[in-house]
């Protein structure tokens, strides 16, 4: 199981700076595969419409690549400062 912490910052369009974190879990799924799961701890931070991410290849890696990707995607988060920290402590 790997772990990680995805902090954003910056400055919003309408000039209002903005701190976001979220924590991300992955574990091995079936013959390579990989499942992440996205858990906001910032109070109104965007989310994919699917908490939870499988990739069929490069197992907790790819899955918790894929996790990211898709929070620096979401509208409100595009453009901002990105800090990740695998297995936190």
């Amino acid at each position: 199981m790997l772990t990680a912490s995805m902090r954003l910052t910056g400055t919003l369009n309408d000039g209002a700076e903005v701190y976001r974190s979220y924590f991300l879990v992955a574990d091995f799924g079936s013959h390579g595969s990989g499942i992440s799961s996205i858990v906001p701890l910032s109070l109104g931070a965007p989310m994919p419409d699917d908490d939870h991410m499988a990739v069929k290849y490069g197992g907790e890696e790819m899955a918790l690549k894929a996790a990211a990707e898709a929070i620096k995607a979401l509208p409100g988060n595009q453009g901002l400062e990105v800090r990740v920290v695998i297995n936190p402590e």
